[in-house]
Formats: structure tokens, C-alpha cells, sequence
């Protein structure tokens, strides 16, 4: 295959299986063989050295180095001036290092990417000439390793051979699996072993072969390092092999020591509740009904497509070896496995559905390279309990529907071609496509997943985009989430950031606000995210310190998702409720204009103008006594409340460790979007004619509130008043110690005809001897 490590990368992901690979092997450049002549303490530290060292050119160097390990008369790696290493990140230049100029580098084990030794410089057992390239002294393994960032779908691609046949589509070429011809020997296996199967629904499959006369040991060299390279370490030569098998071919399978199997009977059954079992990590796990087991005659020695048991490990005294490969049902193991919070390579694999005809071949691949690393010999045959055979899954594909879907314009032959290509035996029959899926195919399971195979074959970037649609308006459905996007486009517009916070939460923060009993995780990953949030605040406050902690000073934050509670019905429903929550912390950043302080009042407003934009005008807010708030304002439209704006309690906020008060608000999604449903919005022209603004300063007692003025404003000033706005608040001596004056600001227009002064000045005397004689308002 002629393709850069670069181009598989991107042919991989372009395929949809997101690809990036590291090289391994030499980093470095003009690093020689070097000589230190003599070495002594550094005058200006006790823990340097001052080496003088000859790299054969008739020039010796000073070299300041810190090893331990460094003396006169040993060879070591020199990088000299000018070097590169780490693949040219780093690169060697002249330094004075406390007073005393450094030449170069002696280099460890690690930093040539040697060994993993960096306590001391890499000695040199050499007779080679100085100045000779460390690379012609060493010996350097190139290699490319590739990550994959698989979907949980592809666990076909598990595996190099995987990955093989993805690699084949791009090259166009077939990838055959290899057939292994073992040279079996001496007595039958099925003399040997037998197996049982009580729960055929949950392993459909269990094959067994046995090799006798192991010698249980260290692998060879080239397997080791097969293993280390992809991070596996090695343990001995049998579970090695089975380790190997298991990565290039993707089928878990394990190994029995055979003479610690009771009776030489294998039997699949289901745990009983309460049942308890020692893993191979010697941690005894309590079992349910739903762990099945792998048993001899007396006791279980495997958890199914899991882990092995203690009790039938391979040890250096093993000779004899079981070796089994099955199909385990991928919800069992599944299941069994998040239980437990055990996850293993082999149940990484079984979750996502094996093989079931990779069963054998894998076996047989298994067999033959421990008889390779380990000797001994493999019995006759294999049994092969497999009740009920599997049938390729037959999927009908239409060409038609495929390319009105996809936008393109594929024929038949090309289709098969893709299809072949998979490996996909295609039949034509009345008049479509009679597809047969590959039993590695797990995922393929409807036309529409043939749909996306032709797709990501053929290459997304090669479909043509369109800006046309066709369509019927019966199939469009309603967004019930258009009103979110409307929020966050206003929300982002007054200068809030929007946070995304994870939904599973620790119970200490489930009981800061009310929200209903919080729904409890069966299997957490931890005791941080037992629970399931029943607020959308938590993870604003969470932020919000995360935030102080780094020296921000002024920020507003909001966040819209679901939150859930249990049901009043039944413990084991829950309720989902979609809200919002906003964060005001701090105050703006330094500036040459003033800003207002971001207090209760300031952010009263800002939720005043978002409802105003989403079409509710009357907005109101009246205090009440709300769990997790000191002071707590309730929104309303109309007799509905919206929500809760307010500052929390200071038990909440040192809960969150926050030292600075935020201001929050919490909005259920649910009744806004009902109002806003029915609520029928009117628009209107706009106005012909021209305004008529008047302005008037009243004096009243301190203690009456400008709101009540402006009520009396608004109901006095009839159809002409458009708007009101108080533009000025005065307190001084002049109006005396217990009275203060306030200016509005009065817009007056008809809807039809230009208003006259006098019916302008007519409104505003009424408004004023309303004023006066409701709150004893005097005009200034």
C-alpha cells in the first residue's frame, strides 16, 4: 500500500473513522559518539558536573551536566550545537549555565527516545569511532501507531483487521482474512473437554481448543514489543498471544489453566443473586441473576466476555491450556459489566457486538501462535457448541430512495461496486437490491444504514450541496425549541456568555433549591455525579466560582436544559422540565464611562427587556420567601409566575465557595412558551405623526414611590401618552430634608392627526392635578 501515514489518517476519517497517529523511532538529529575526558564538580553547584568531552573532530567541549551517573572515561551520546531533538521541538544551542558556558547536550536513554531511563546519560558500550552518528550505534524502531476515535457502532473496527478492510475500500482492494493450518496432534479435544450451554439466548456460541505441554514463560522480543507499542504490557508468553490475537483479530478469548478445570466440563449459566466471585485482579465481586458464568463441575472460574477468575489463571506451572472462544450476547455483558464498574478490553469488544463467525478462525489464529511462543501441542479439532447457526441479516436497498436522499445521482453498478467493496453480497430480485450483511456488520441493520455506508464510501464531500427544498408542509412539524433559540440570540446580545454545565451533580448540591427530589444514578462513575440535577442553577454557581477563583471580576452567564425530578406517581418515573437560569456576577470590566452597578434593580431590567423582546409586555415582580434566597423576587405575567430572580443564601453560596454575591434567576421553559402560544401579537404601521414631548419635575414626600406616579401618569394621560421615562432623582436642601424631586419625560402622539399644544398642555394639566391630589405631587 503506497499511502503516507497522513494520507490513511485522512482517508480513515474520511470514512467516519476519526484517525491520528504519532511515529516512533529516532527524533533526533546530530547526535554522535563522544568521549568524556574529564569530569569535575561545577564550582557554582553541587549537583552539576563540567565535563570535557572529544567527539573526534581534534576539538574537546565543555559540557555542563547534571547525571549522577556522569565520569571520565565512558562513551555517551553527544548532541552538539545545533542538534535537534523530540522531532525538532527542542533544539541544542550554546548556554551559560551558572556562570560556565555549555557546549552542547550528553543525552539520556529517553530524551534519544531509546529507553524510558532520564535518572542518568545513556553509557555506551562501544568500540566505534568517535563522532560516529548514534544512529548507526543504535538500533531505533520506526514505526507509525494510529489512534482511532471510533462511534460505539463500529466495534468491527476493534481490530488491525478491522481496520484492514476500511483500509481496503480506499486502496480498492480485497482484505482475506488468513487461514491458519494447524498442526494438530495426539487425542481429541472433544475426548478432552465438553461443553454445556444452559442460556443459549445469552451465548449462542462457545468453541474450545486445547494445547498441552506449554511452557509457561516470557515472550519472545518481537511480541513484546508488538504489545508495549499499542500500551498493553506483557505478562507471560500464553496471555500474551491471547492479548495479540485479540487486537489484530477483535475477538476477546481466554485461556484456562486445564487442569484446574473440575471435571473437564465447561457450562454457561446465569449467577444466582448474591453469588460471589474472585476476578483475576483478586477483588471478590457480589453477583446478580443477570452475571452469566463461565463453571466447571464444581465452581465458576469466568465472568462471561469479562474477566477470568483467580482460581484457573495461567501460572509458570501451568502446563495444559483451555482455550476458549465465544459470542456473548452484548446487552448480558453489557449490563453485567456497568454493574460491577468493571471494564475490560474483552468487554469493550462484547458491548459492541463480535463476530459470531469469527468464532473459530480466532480460536485457530490463538492456537497456533501459542504453539508458536510456547510449544506443546494442540489437540485434534475443536468443539464447537453452536445451537442455533447464524443467518446473514437481508436488507432490500433501493437505488431510487438511496439517491433522493443523499442528493446524487449513483446507478446500479456503481452501488454494487461500494457494496462489494464492504463485502456485501448483493442479489438482484424484483426489481431491487437483496442485500446479505456480513456477520461482522453487526451495525448495518435497516436500508437507511445502507444509505450512509454508499454515503461515506462515496465521500461526504463529494455530494453536491443544494439550496433548493421540496417538500410538503403537513411533514414539517413545529420546533418546540425555536423560543431557545430566540433567547439565546437576545441573551447573547445583552452580553451574556452561555455555560453548559454537567447534568449529573453530587448530592450535596441536589438540596440548595427547590426543584422537586432529584433522581438518583443506579451505577454512578462516581459519588460526584449520583445525581441527577433538579436545578439549572448549581452548575451556573459552580462556574461562577470557578471563575472568581481565576480573578475575573464582572461576567453574566446563562444556561438552558433539562433538569429532572422523581414523579409524585411512582419513584421509578421521572419528570424532564426544561429551564433556563441566568448569573449576574460582579460588575463590568474598568472603563472611562461609568456603568451602572449590576445590583437586583439593574438585573430586574435586563429581565424586564428579554420578556418585553419575546412579546410579554406587564411584567411584574413581587417579593416572596423562595428555598436557597436571601432576597427573592417572583416574575409575573399577569397571575402567572415565570420564575425566581434573587440573591442566594449565604449557607448556598459557601456551599459553592463564592465570596462575591451573585445575582440568579431561574425560568421554567414550560409556561413560557404556553403564554407565548396563546398570546396573539399584533403589529402595527409605523407612526405618520409627528411626537410632542413634555417634561415635568414634581416634588413629593420621600416615601412615596416613583411607581406609583408613574401609574397615575399612565392611567391619566389617555390614547395621546405613548411613553413615559424618569430621567432625573433629586434629594438637597432645597426641597427639604424629607421630600425629593423627580423629572419624567412625556412622549405624546395621535394616531390621527398632528396633536396642538393645547390638547397636549389639556392632558398634562390633568395628569398633574392627579398627581397633586392623589400623592400631594407639586410641579417644580
Amino acid at each position: 500500500m503506497d499511502l503516507s501515514a497522513e494520507e490513511i489518517s485522512d482517508q480513515l476519517t474520511e470514512l467516519g473513522l476519526e484517525a491520528t497517529f504519532t511515529r516512533s523511532g529516532q527524533n533526533f538529529k546530530s547526535v554522535v559518539l563522544g568521549r568524556v575526558l574529564e569530569c569535575y564538580h561545577h564550582p557554582d553547584a553541587d549537583k552539576l558536573s563540567i565535563c570535557q568531552v572529544d567527539i573526534g573532530d581534534d576539538k574537546n567541549y565543555d559540557i555542563v551536566c547534571g547525571a549522577p551517573n556522569v565520569k571520565a572515561g565512558i562513551h555517551v551520546p553527544v548532541a552538539t550545537i545545533g542538534a535537534e531533538l523530540n522531532n525538532g521541538k527542542f533544539k541544542v544551542k550554546k548556554a551559560k549555565i551558572r556562570g560556565v558556558m555549555s557546549n552542547g547536550m550528553i543525552c539520556s536513554g529517553r530524551e534519544l527516545a531509546y529507553n524510558d531511563d532520564h535518572e542518568g546519560i545513556l553509557i555506551l558500550d562501544t568500540q566505534e569511532k568517535l563522532g560516529t552518528p548514534i544512529e548507526n550505534i543504535l538500533s531505533f524502531c520506526e514505526d507509525v501507531i494510529f489512534e482511532l476515535d471510533l462511534t460505539p457502532n463500529r466495534g468491527d473496527c476493534l481490530s488491525h483487521l478491522g481496520v484492514a478492510r476500511e483500509l481496503g475500500i480506499v486502496i480498492s482492494q480485497d482484505v482475506i482474512r488468513k487461514k491458519y493450518n494447524l498442526i494438530d496432534d495426539g487425542d481429541k479435544t472433544e475426548n478432552v473437554v465438553t461443553i454445556n450451554i444452559d442460556v443459549p439466548e445469552a451465548c449462542p456460541r462457545y468453541a474450545a481448543r486445547v494445547v498441552k505441554g506449554v511452557k509457561v514463560g516470557p515472550s519472545p522480543k518481537w511480541l513484546t514489543e508488538r504489545l508495549e507499542s499499542i500500551g498493553l504490557s506483557s505478562i507471560n508468553n500464553v496471555v500474551d498471544a491471547a492479548n495479540y490475537v485479540l487486537m489484530d483479530s477483535g475477538h476477546p478469548m481466554h485461556t484456562f489453566d486445564l487442569d484446574k478445570i473440575v471435571g473437564n466440563k465447561i457450562n454457561v449459566r446465569f449467577s444466582n443473586k448474591g453469588e460471589k466471585f474472585t476476578t483475576l485482579d483478586n477483588v471478590e465481586r457480589k453477583l446478580n441473576n443477570f452475571h452469566m458464568l463461565i463453571c466447571d463441575d464444581l465452581k465458576p472460574i469466568a465472568l462471561a466476555g469479562i474477566m477470568g477468575g483467580l482460581n484457573s489463571e495461567i501460572t509458570e506451572k501451568t502446563t495444559d491450556i483451555f482455550l476458549e472462544s465465544a459470542y456473548f450476547n452484548p446487552t448480558v455483558v453489557r449490563k453485567g459489566a456497568k454493574v460491577l464498574d468493571l471494564s475490560t478490553e474483552a468487554s469493550r469488544r462484547f458491548e459492541r457486538d463480535t463476530d459470531v463467525e469469527g468464532v473459530i478462525p480466532a480460536l485457530d489464529h490463538l492456537a497456533q501462535l501459542i504453539h508458536e511462543v510456547s510449544g506443546g501441542t494442540i489437540l485434534k479439532g475443536v468443539v464447537d457448541e453452536y445451537p442455533k447457526r447464524h443467518e446473514p441479516r437481508v436488507i432490500h436497498f433501493s437505488v431510487k430512495k438511496c439517491n433522493a436522499l443523499l442528493g446524487i445521482d449513483l446507478d446500479e453498478k456503481e452501488c454494487n461496486r461500494i457494496f462489494k467493496s464492504l463485502q456485501i453480497t448483493v442479489e438482484k430480485k424484483n426489481g431491487s437490491l437483496e442485500c446479505k450483511i456480513p456477520s461482522f456488520r453487526n451495525d448495518l441493520e435497516r436500508e437507511v444504514d445502507l444509505f450512509e455506508e454508499i454515503a461515506r464510501v462515496f465521500g461526504y464531500d463529494n455530494i453536491p450541496s443544494s439550496n433548493k427544498f421540496t417538500g410538503s408542509f403537513i411533514s414539517l412539524e413545529e420546533d418546540s425549541q425555536a423560543l431557545d433559540s430566540s433567547l439565546r440570540t437576545q441573551l447573547q446580545a445583552m452580553g451574556f456568555h452561555e455555560h453548559y454545565s454537567n447534568s449529573l451533580l453530587s448530592k450535596n448540591y441536589t438540596g440548595n433549591f427547590k426543584g422537586g427530589v432529584a433522581v438518583q444514578i443506579k451505577n454512578p462513575l462516581s459519588l460526584e455525579m449520583e445525581f441527577i440535577r433538579n436545578s439549572i442553577l448549581p452548575g451556573l454557581l459552580m462556574a461562577a466560582s470557578y471563575n472568581e477563583k481565576r480573578q475575573e471580576k464582572g461576567f453574566k452567564f446563562f444556561e438552558i436544559g433539562a433538569i429532572h425530578n422523581q414523579s409524585n406517581k411512582s419513584h421509578t418515573k421521572t419528570k424532564e422540565k426544561f429551564h433556563m437560569g441566568l448569573l449576574w456576577y460582579g460588575n463590568p470590566g474598568l472603563h472611562w464611562r461609568q456603568y451602572e452597578d449590576r445590583d437586583m434593580f439593574r438585573c430586574k431590567g435586563e429581565i424586564s427587556h428579554l420578556l418585553n423582546t419575546m412579546g410579554l409586555m406587564k411584567i411584574q415582580f413581587k417579593i416572596g420567601h423562595v428555598q436557597g434566597y436571601n432576597v427573592a423576587l417572583k416574575i409575573y405575567f399577569g397571575k402567572t409566575q415565570l420564575g425566581i430572580l434573587g440573591i442566594p443564601s449565604m449557607e448556598v453560596l459557601k456551599e459553592y465557595d463564592i465570596n462575591l454575591l451573585p445575582v440568579i434567576a431561574d425560568i421554567p421553559l414550560a409556561s413560557l412558551r404556553e403564554i407565548l402560544q396563546h398570546n396573539k401579537f399584533s403589529y402595527q404601521s409605523p407612526p405618520q405623526y409627528p411626537c410632542v414631548n413634555r417634561d415635568i419635575a414634581l416634588q413629593v414626600i420621600r416615601n412615596v414611590p416613583s411607581e406609583d406616579l408613574y401609574k397615575t401618569i399612565v392611567k391619566e394621560g389617555g390614547d395621546f401618552l405613548k411613553d413615559i421615562s424618569l430621567f432625573d432623582v433629586y434629594k438637597a436642601e432645597d426641597v427639604g430634608d424629607k421630600n425629593k424631586s423627580l423629572a419624567f419625560s412625556l412622549t405624546f402622539r395621535s394616531k390621527t392627526s398632528t396633536l396642538k399644544d393645547s390638547e397636549v398642555d389639556a392632558v398634562v394639566n390633568k395628569i398633574l392635578n392627579s398627581l397633586h391630589k392623589t400623592h400631594g405631587a407639586i410641579q417644580r
